[in-house]
């Protein structure tokens, strides 16, 4: 043990030397600390008195001296139950039993002496305290009973964040299983937008980056082995950083002194679940599907028989989970060409929709008017046999036939709900305890896990079809040693590698191309090995797609903290640092090529709108082979990495026996985004010219340097903090804080700017904007496609293309938080609080186009302004034609006038961000928790608020963000959880018979459920006419048929639709509304006993019991057949799902 305790110090060392040169940001505490006061009967203080805190589970203890002032602190501590033993001269021996620490507890234990022989012992009866006294932050424990009994899909414990005040989610209600990281963590908490709060395990983060300021959840341990986890909505503690929102920490098991353990197998089947509410509706058959999920745990301490007995010093806990899932996937785009259509054949679409389904014959294109260019219809709708393209009747082999007749226009077709996709899933957890000495302790944990599904075939064939991985992997370790009697320091490293994988259908690999018809030209610049089936988009009908990439996600955190106990003041320091890498590589969906078809070329003209949908119009430029755009990509590969740091200083002041004062200043710095090798673009100089052809073309992008930051960083971040809990009697505490917050800038999934990295090589059918054409499917990239640069020449190549660039100076996003609420414990174990919490968040970013069209050219009509739009839809020639290092695009002979006019006519859009976005959050809270006794527990929570942004222009132009309800915005939220045993049976009220058989028959049932109401989200407009007035839109009696008031001010004709305008109509509404969510999950539980010590549980579980749609938001385009209509469902059917699990 020797050389153990001398490996352990040499890590203790290397971690203190990692923290001496800088630690990062966020110490996201798991354990919790017990604090308190020891003074004698008279109420003066007693210092020096030693104090013993003893985990009864473990037998660890923790020795420690209370101060002069009489304080003591014993932090570090695991969740479980303890032992306080409190010794001091001329005193009895007090010893205080079962206090309940729960993770991320600060509680409070005073102990009151009595005179007398140290020898005698007093032993303090009082329940574990439920009022916070020591503490202003705010959150909710989910404890380990709820955890285990309340009923859960697929016993993902993140879903029961949800029963915490302040947080709404606002993710996808079906994708809930464990391994879809981005919706199970997508909970928005008291004024911050969903995906942006930190996720912790055991103070480690378990978080990967993801767009847009966005966090996903790398890893998710299964409930069994999940001690508890807590949900900090307002923290003002100064070690929380490194998010917007809220922290949820969670808490892996330990093993204990008895071997401890679970398993368990739940069952899914068809037969066991209700149907789609509109499946239902339109006589469709239950889906079928798969699913078998098992588990367990076991724990216990370390022995070697005859070599080690771990007993109160060493500890394992090991959890395993499997899912074998095979079931409905989304059906993609669900209409397809019918039998007709393949032969050239529209005239159902003509004859069910009427005109606005008429395909024109491109070829017949003139110049009607500077810039228009007219055609005329194919006679009946129909396309002569000769003119079908070769190569796409080549493809057309692949398609497959409708399974439906749809619509009135063939529209939904295609419909498959019976599209599997089939997952094998394994998670890991292993946890590692050791005791060196009473004074040092040593943990590790490791956990991992695997999904792999295969799924979207929609065709059926190699044209159609993924696979799909998510690989976690995970590590921490932590060292916690007590220096002396007053000061404490935590050592930690975490590491975790979140790996996105995906990939085409393997029968497409080799994919001979030639076969199609394409040219040799074409063929010959795609490797042998890379082949496969090229892409297809085809507006309003299912394509094809095929790439992929392998993506790995690396977070590391060192973390260390000092903790001392000064007087009256419980003083905290600590250093933190994490570091976010990511590295790519593609096999992008354009690599082969990519091939996209619309109304363009086939509707009228090119100032009109095409047909609804792009149905018939799309489809006949498909079968013309006219695309309107086809790319083909040279990918590169990057490598980037961010930094980030933080120092605190904490503390926590005891100023009387009922004030406590929290008070903290975080200070953080991150270091700028940098690409290993340089590959990206950086920023833009629109005051530098680059020199094409002898010709200066004014606005530069440029490109970074390896190893140089892409953007500077803010190094002002200071994070004050400030609570207090004040204790009006032994039963009420009034609790406070205000703290700051900053989001971060740095890595995010993809954030480098790869143009000119990668190039893409873009064919148009049509040179001069559709009058005549010189390209089709035969004969695509007859030319050598456009290979990746130096850097030196990538400023060049990227004029005429659109791009995205950094702002050179970001400000990272604020939040200002603060609340004030009270507790009060009332009789039988119940504890209610209410409160105000509000949120203030500013300089949030938000993308915006610098080279947008200047609003003086655009149409402020109220109404579609036909002559702005044909005069901007016009096309010109273009002065740059040929000049270019593109193909397609900019370079061709003519552009539209609109392009003329922007700022910089040889560009595309050019994309940055801004920090001109804000927000506001206001909230009443209120909750009531029963601690679980006389066999139930109950908790209530209840959120009303608004939540207000200014975080999107309605015009690209505009000079700032308009101010609009939050989609985030949920103004109620109520949840209502609960446990029960049925008091029948032995040492019950009712039928407590000696009998054993009709004892265990009768005896040991449960009933647990989960009532969640949620309002609606606000649903999204795009811009459109309207003439009325905003309250006048929504309905008080709404149905699935017409969900808004459509004769509002609405105008429903699609040739009224709006363009090139100053939009003001608004995205979102705070009136207008989608439906309520209103669920209840519901479990019935049969427990028995088997001998002492193991029980037997089988389970029966509903989830949204009594079947209610929470239907989907309806369609908001009121040139839409279903404008106004809902057409979908956002949560499950009530799914019923059985299982058995045991206990020892």
């Amino acid at each position: 043990m020797k050389i153990f305790n001398k490996l352990a110090t040499a890590l203790a060392a290397a971690l203190v030397f990692v923290g001496a040169v800088g630690t990062e940001l966020s110490a996201q505490e798991s354990r919790g600390t017990i604090v308190g006061r020891i003074t004698d009967q008279s109420g003066a203080v007693v210092p020096r008195a030693s104090v013993e805190v003893v985990n009864l589970a473990q037998g660890v203890r923790q020795s420690i001296t209370s101060n002069d002032s009489g304080l003591y602190q014993a932090a570090y501590l695991i969740p479980g139950q303890y032992q306080v033993v409190v010794t001091a001269t001329g005193f009895k021996r007090a010893i205080r039993e079962q206090v309940q620490v729960a993770v991320a507890d600060r509680i409070g234990v005073d102990i009151v002496l009595e005179v007398g022989e140290a020898t005698q012992s007093v032993e303090v009866t009082a329940e574990a305290p439920l009022l916070q006294t020591a503490s202003s932050s705010s959150g909710q424990v989910i404890d380990t009973k709820r955890l285990a009994e309340l009923p859960i899909a697929h016993g993902q414990p993140l879903q029961l964040m949800g029963l915490a005040s302040g947080v709404a989610y606002t993710g996808s209600a079906t994708l809930d299983r464990p391994y879809e990281p981005t919706h199970i963590a997508a909970y928005a908490i008291n004024g911050t937008r969903a995906n942006r709060s930190d996720i912790t395990i055991d103070g480690i983060p378990s978080t990967a980056t993801a767009n847009a300021n966005e966090v996903t959840a790398s890893y998710v341990p299964p409930q069994d082995i999940v001690q508890e986890f807590r949900v900090q909505t307002a923290t003002f503690d100064a070690q929380f950083g490194n998010t917007e929102g809220g922290v949820t920490n969670i808490s892996i098991k330990s093993g204990t002194n008895s071997f401890h353990g679970s398993g368990y197998y739940y069952k899914q089947a068809p037969s066991l679940f209700a149907n789609n509410w509109f499946a239902n509706a339109n006589g469709q058959p239950r889906t079928d599907f798969n699913y078998d999920r098992w588990g367990g745990s076991f724990g216990g301490p370390v022995v070697v028989p005859k070599l080690y007995n771990g007993k109160n010093r060493t500890f394992f806990m090991y959890g395993p989970e499997g899912f074998k899932d095979s079931r409905p996937r989304n059906n993609g785009t669900p209409t397809t060409l019918t039998e007709e259509n393949k032969r050239g054949d529209f005239s159902a679409q003509l004859r069910g929709g009427g005109s606005a389904y008429q395909i024109f014959d491109p070829l017949t294109r003139t110049e009607t008017a500077p810039g228009v260019f007219t055609a005329t219809p194919f006679p009946n709708n129909i396309i002569p046999e000769n003119r079908i393209n070769s190569v796409a009747r080549s493809l057309l082999r692949y398609f497959p036939s409708p399974l439906a007749a749809g619509d009135a226009v063939g529209r939904n077709n295609f419909q498959n709900p019976n599209l599997l996709e089939v997952t094998d899933y394994f998670n890991h957890t292993i946890r590692l305890d050791h005791s060196l000495t009473d004074s040092q302790r040593l943990s590790y944990r490791w956990s991992s896990y695997d999904r792999d599904s295969n799924y979207n075939n929609y065709f059926g064939n190699l044209a159609t079809g993924e696979s799909f991985q998510f690989i976690s992997r995970a590590s921490s370790i932590d060292y916690v040693t007590t220096l002396n009697a007053s000061t404490v320091l935590n050592l930690r490293y975490g590491y975790n590698r979140f790996i996105r994988a995906t990939g085409n259908n393997p029968e497409a690999d080799g994919f001979d191309l030639a076969s199609l018809g394409f040219s040799p030209a074409y063929v010959s610049q795609i490797a042998a090995t890379e082949r496969k089936f090229p892409r297809l988009d085809i507006t309003g009908y299912q394509g094809t797609a095929v790439g992929g990439e392998y993506r790995p996600n690396d977070t590391h955190a060192f973390i260390g903290t000092l903790l001392r106990t000064v007087g009256a003041h419980a003083l905290k320091f600590g250093t933190e640092f994490r570091s976010y890498r990511e590295n790519a590589v593609f096999d992008p969906n354009d690599a082969i090529g990519r091939f996209e078809f619309d109304t363009t070329y086939t509707k009228q003209s090119n100032t009109v709108n095409g047909a609804p949908n792009g149905i018939a119009q799309s489809g006949a430029a498909f079968l013309l082979g006219l695309p309107t755009r086809a790319t083909l990509v040279r990918q590169s590969t990057y490598a980037e990495q961010s930094t980030s740091w933080g120092f605190f200083a904490h503390d926590d002041w005891r100023v009387s026996s009922r004030l406590t004062v929290n008070v903290g200043l975080r200070y953080e710095f991150e270091t700028p985004l940098e690409e290993r090798y340089g590959r990206s673009v950086m920023g833009f100089d629109p005051n530098a010219t680059v020199d094409l052809n002898g010709r200066a073309f004014r606005g530069a992008l440029t490109v970074g340097q390896p190893g140089e930051g892409l953007f500077s960083t803010p190094r002002n971040l200071l994070m004050p903090r400030f609570g207090f809990a004040y204790q009006l009697g032994p039963r009420t505490v009034v609790r406070g804080g205000y703290g700051i917050y900053y989001g971060f800038l740095g890595q995010r999934r993809g954030d480098v700017v790869r143009n000119g990295f990668s190039r893409t090589t873009e064919i148009n059918a049509s040179s001069n904007g559709g009058l005549t054409f010189n390209r089709d499917l035969t004969n695509v990239f007859r030319e050598p496609v456009l290979e990746p640069l130096s850097a030196s020449a990538i400023p060049a190549t990227l004029v005429g293309t659109t791009t995205m660039f950094f702002n050179a100076n970001p400000k990272t996003s604020q939040n200002q938080r603060w609340q004030m609420n009270v507790q009060r414990e009332l009789a039988g174990g119940w504890l209610v609080e209410a409160g105000y919490v509000g949120n203030r968040g500013t300089r949030l970013e938000i993308t915006r186009d610098i080279n947008t069209l200047p609003q003086q050219f655009l149409s402020t009509s109220p109404t579609r302004d036909q002559p702005t739009i044909s005069f901007l839809s016009g096309q010109v020639d273009n002065p740059f034609a040929g000049q270019l290092q593109i193909t397609g695009g900019l370079n061709n002979a003519r552009i539209t006038r609109a392009q003329s006019l922007r700022p910089f006519p040889y560009y595309g859009d050019l994309n940055t961000s801004t920090n001109q976005g804000y927000s506001w959050y206001h909230s009443l809270q209120a909750s009531a928790q029963k601690r679980f006794g006389q066999g139930y527990t109950v908790l209530v929570s209840y959120t009303l608020s608004k939540f207000m942004e200014a975080v999107n222009y309605l015009n690209a132009s505009d000079p700032a963000p308009a101010e609009m309800i939050s989609p985030f915005d949920r103004p109620h939220r109520l949840s209502i959880s609960s446990l029960y045993e049925l008091p029948f049976g032995r040492g019950k009220a009712l039928l407590n018979t000696p009998n054993p058989i009709l004892s265990r028959i009768v005896g040991g049932w449960q009933v647990n459920g989960i009532y969640t109401f949620q309002s609606g989200a606000p649903i999204e407009f795009g811009n459109i006419p309207f003439t009325g007035n905003f309250s006048n839109i929504s309905l008080s009696s709404p149905t699935r048929e017409r969900w808004i008031n459509t004769t509002a001010g609405f105008n429903t004709s699609n040739a009224a639709a709006l363009e090139q305008n100053v939009r003001t109509f608004p995205r979102w509404i705070s009136s207008v509304r989608g439906h309520r969510l209103s669920n209840i999950d519901f479990s019935v539980i049969k427990n028995t006993a088997i001998r002492e010590g193991v029980n037997v549980q089988f389970r029966a579980e509903a989830l949204n019991l009594f079947n209610s749609p929470n239907f989907a938001t309806p369609e908001a385009n009121p040139t839409s057949a279903n404008f106004g209509v809902v057409t979908g469902v956002l949560n499950y059917a009530r799914r019923v799902q059985l299982g058995a699990r045991v206990v020892f």
